[in-house]
């Protein structure tokens, strides 16, 4: 496999707890109006697993999934099993988790403007974020939805980790916090603005809520490149079967600002090495990849990264094409 071809590929054929499919058919399926300023102005920009579209509004460009799964938060309600099973090493201290390197980056940041408090981790997963900021001193809280992932964070980590969705909550139940925090959550979720305001309420008097989700402009490079070789891969670049928006920094700021938000920070985070051979080896899939194995793809991801700094500069401080992620910094408006 080519330089170019480890960055672009990305393969979903390994091992978890979630209920993927190859194969879509329009039962699966709903067509909805852009989530950030309800237009149904769509342009067509891409087109994966044959029926599910990505889409840019015609209205405030916010690219989104349209058609999109009428559940794509059904990949995460598997066996705590199977779960398990990939991240054991990792619950029993044996090994770092892969993205344990992106988790601490996104700590120190959120650092810079609050010192260790309450932290509230929206969509905690297994809580490997929580553990991190536990040990940074931070009095950390998750909310998940599925019920494995959620059991196993309070059973293997001793996390405390409350089931459902945030807005199944409120601050009179849960409390207020320094930081609230979604971590590569936003893009799964449909109706964003209606998170956001809601999230908000839960924040006490100066804190601050992080979020954390890839760069479209990312997909717009990896879906050129792939263009490059003359056919365009069925599915992989946009991961449209999970994520339902996708967002750029302006239209970031911009849902942002319309959810009641004042962004103080916009700035790019390093990429999630996600292991090339998890497809070999699939209960290996939470755990850091030997440099030996995976080159190609860390050497491209990361030259990228470094490379979307002088790219930011050149754009008069806008992120660009090469930044595999964003990450913002928001607080209450005045």
């Amino acid at each position: 496999m080519s330089l170019i071809q480890s960055l672009i590929h990305e393969s979903h054929d390994y091992l978890r707890g979630g209920t993927q499919k190859e194969t879509y058919t329009r039962d699966d399926v709903e067509e909805v109006a852009c989530p950030l300023c309800g237009a149904d102005e769509p342009e067509r920009i891409y087109l994966e697993y044959d029926i599910l579209g990505i889409c840019r509004c015609g209205r405030c460009d916010l690219i989104y999934t349209s058609p999109r799964l009428k559940a794509p938060e059904a990949i995460y309600w598997g066996d705590a099993a199977d779960y398990l099973e990939e991240a054991r090493l990792v619950f029993s201290g044996q090994r770092p988790h892969h993205r344990d390197p992106n988790y601490l980056e996104e700590l120190r940041l959120v650092e810079r403007y609050r010192r260790p408090g309450r932290f509230l981790d929206v969509g905690c997963n297994m809580g490997m974020l929580l553990r991190l900021a536990r040990e940074r001193g931070w009095d950390a809280v998750g909310v998940e939805p599925s019920r494995s992932l959620g059991g196993l964070a309070r059973e293997k980590l001793g996390l405390t980790v409350h089931e459902g969705f945030l807005e199944d909550f409120s601050p009179d139940s849960l409390g207020r916090f320094d930081v609230v925090a979604m971590s590569d959550v936003l893009e799964h979720v449909a109706r964003p603005l209606p998170l956001l305001r809601h999230a908000h309420r839960f924040l006490a008097e100066g804190g601050v809520l992080f979020v954390k989700v890839p760069n479209a402009r990312w997909n717009l490079f990896k879906q050129r490149v792939s263009a490059l070789g003359g056919r365009a891969p069925r599915q992989g670049i946009w991961d449209s079967y999970e994520h339902v928006v996708h967002y750029t920094s302006r239209t970031l700021r911009r849902m942002l600002e319309t959810a009641g938000l004042e962004t103080l920070c916009l700035t790019v985070g390093k990429p999630v090495q996600v292991p090339a051979w998890h497809r070999y080896v699939g209960q290996y899939y939470q755990y850091p990849s030997p440099w030996c194995l995976d080159w190609k793809r860390h050497a491209g991801r990361s030259a990228c990264f470094w490379l979307s700094v002088p790219e930011r500069w050149l754009r008069g401080g806008r992120v660009g094409y090469l930044a595999p992620n964003l990450m913002a910094v928001a607080r209450l408006a005045a």
